[in-house]
């Protein structure tokens, strides 16, 4: 990689003096810069109980991220490659600690799926001061444990909410595993020294699926879209829980919309496997669970944890090839230095060979006889003035309709889908096994079992809303690509046949916060109340299955209103990126353009020396790899 960097930055200092060929200049030195300073980030996701943390250990060769305790208060921790220069050396976290609005948004929201309704902190820690144990159904315990957790480090950690603080590695470890600290923290960046941060690996331990912050869709969304590489770790032998196989179809959702397949399953502990075979048949059962979640041709790694860490430490090489890491390892390692690195490699040859294109013309342009160039640069200075012309006010309410027409159609099988889930998830919220846990009257588990399920549909309507907004902006990129060909065509059509745009690199796009709830004032508690009368009525009889045909019915409305809302929402944030991309696109060949037409004019009225441009021609073709 460095010597790639090298290369393209080399081919960068041969274009500094030629005023003329900037852009393909600063194109290559960011290129190289990129190259040269690295960052792979691998985003590991999972369950709390599949291991990741133990998992992330093995990776990096040392024990250096804690096992939480509690799998509902996990933050996000990122193992960071040193940065002395900024003043993070090697063995130094910073801890971001959550705003309060933020900590308060996650325990009323706690509090909420426990049934108790506040708006104030002074009265959330009052509520939670009176929560009791025995009183909590099974669904509600992490959230309990979260909103006990918050009660205990309350005095400690509140005053530094907001604030970023520097601490040891020794530190590190409490914020990250101490419940009683973890709960105000939002993310850590540890700084630290392994064979795998040398290279440019950033390790980012996400909170479980199953975790209280994994409501913030968002924040897993983020790292899935922009991720260098995504591992998902499952336990060997473990089912996947309700949370697992939603964030599975997610992946599935989104799979598609990357130019590479960045994802990896690891099937943790697969020292359990009592024989080959044994292992094989846990393989194929994990394969034919993703390929349910739309994941199809996955790639699984089964190995073991523990002795892969336990093989590192001790330098003992047979334990580390038995643990099968060494198989993941080198597949990764060719994946991130191989695939990723030879993509922005291509490119950086691709501006090379346009700077050496261009100065082939110049030289040809100057060999022409002295008429000649007299009459070919009059002619250019009129074509430049009708190409700029061109590109000064580009029409682009044809991208912008076709863009809203997209959005629509999307939105609308946006609610197709979530209805084709409805039965699942209703009877995900509405089992015999919740009833019998809730100590709590009929009548509010009924509610309870809603809120639930209105929560379920909230999150897979937002999560399938999100997954559209990948397809949005390809869809923005294709039509910006497309755009910048036919404007090149334009100027080369306007009498300039020799222009050539600058390489298209797609734009990064704002994914939109998305987190809004299903309304559906129509279902009232009183409603609700009425299919029960009791255990064998609703589920043994028909209570449920009425209960479904007329919820299903009453959600019809809503959850068009939701798509429509969404889809207005999400046109207009695009509308606007949209407009953004093509005016910077236009700007972009604008400059390229007066660039172009600056060199073609200086070769044309002899402005240049002829053998210092063959010499930079050569040398910028042994740039090429």
């Amino acid at each position: 990689m460095q010597e790639a960097a090298a290369r393209l930055d080399g081919a960068a200092q041969e274009l500094a003096g030629a005023a003329a060929l900037q852009s393909i200049r600063r194109s290559l030195e960011e290129k190289a810069e990129r190259l040269a300073n690295n960052r792979f980030t691998i985003a590991l996701f999972g369950a709390f109980s599949a291991g990741k943390s133990s998992f992330a250990n093995a990776l990096i060769g040392e024990r250096v991220l804690p096992v939480s305790p509690n799998p509902t208060t996990a933050a996000i921790n990122k193992i960071m490659p040193p940065d002395p220069e900024e003043g993070w050396p090697h063995g130094t976290a910073k801890v971001r600690m959550k705003t309060s609005e933020r900590l308060a948004s996650d325990i009323f929201y706690s509090l909420e799926v426990l049934g108790v309704d506040v708006n104030s902190m002074d009265k959330a820690l009052a509520a939670i001061h009176k929560l009791a144990a025995d009183q909590v159904p099974g669904k509600g315990k992490p959230h309990y444990a979260f909103l006990k957790a918050v009660e205990k480090g309350w005095a400690e950690m509140s005053p530094h909410l907001g604030q970023e603080l520097r601490v040891t590695a020794d530190e590190f470890g409490r914020y990250a595993a101490d419940e009683a600290k973890s709960c105000f923290v939002e993310l850590i960046e540890l700084y630290y020294a392994n064979p795998l941060t040398e290279q440019g690996v950033v390790l980012v331990d996400t909170p479980g699926a199953d975790s209280i912050n994994a409501r913030h869709t968002g924040v897993a969304f983020d790292y899935i879209k922009n991720a260098d590489a995504i591992l998902f770790v499952t336990y060997y032998n473990h089912a996947f829980s309700h949370a697992d196989k939603e964030f599975l179809l997610q992946l599935g959702r989104v799979k598609d919309s990357f130019e590479l397949d960045k994802m990896f399953f690891i099937v943790n502990a697969a020292d359990l496997a009592s024989s080959a075979e044994e292992l094989e048949g846990v393989v194929k059962h994990v394969e034919t669970n993703l390929l349910q979640h739309g994941i199809r041709h996955p790639r699984i790694y089964p190995l073991s944890s523990y002795y892969a860490l336990e093989g590192k430490i001790q330098e003992d090489r047979e334990t580390v090839e038995q643990s099968g890491i060494l198989r993941f390892e080198r597949e990764f390692v060719r994946f991130t230095f191989a695939e990723l690195t030879e993509m922005a490699v291509r490119a950086g040859d691709a501006d090379i060979r346009r700077a050496a294109d261009v100065l082939q013309r110049w030289m040809d342009s100057a060999r022409a006889d002295a008429s000649e160039r007299r009459r070919q640069a009059e002619a250019l200075r009129a074509a430049l003035a009708e190409a700029q012309k061109r590109l000064a006010a580009p029409d682009t309410d044809a991208e912008a309709r076709e863009l809203s027409k997209e959005i629509q159609e999307l939105l609308y099988y946006v609610k197709q889908r979530t209805s084709y889930r409805f039965g699942d998830l209703f009877n995900t919220a509405f089992n015999p096994a919740v009833f019998r846990d809730d100590r709590r009257d009929s009548k509010t588990v009924m509610q309870s079992a809603w809120e639930d399920l209105r929560r379920m549909l909230s999150f897979d309507l937002n999560q399938e809303v999100l997954a559209t907004t990948l397809r949005i902006e390809n869809k923005i990129n294709r039509m910006a690509g497309d755009a910048s060909k036919n404007w090149s065509e334009a100027v080369r059509s306007a009498g300039i046949p020799s222009f050539e745009a600058p390489g298209f690199e797609p734009f990064k796009l704002k994914t939109p916060e998305l987190n809004a709830m299903l309304e559906a004032a129509d279902v009232q508690p009183k409603w609700l109340a009425g299919f029960f009368k009791n255990a064998k009525q609703f589920f043994e009889g028909d209570g449920k299955a009425e209960l479904r045909r007329e919820l299903e019915a009453r959600l019809n409305a809503p959850m068009t209103r939701f798509a429509d809302t969404q889809a207005a929402f999400l046109e207009e944030a695009y509308a606007e990126q949209l407009r953004s991309v093509m005016q910077e696109l236009a700007d972009r060949l604008r400059q390229a353009l007066e660039e172009h037409g600056e060199g073609l004019l200086e070769a044309l009225e002899m402005k240049i020396d002829l053998n210092e441009l063959q010499a930079k021609h050569g040398k910028l073709l042994n740039f090429i790899g």
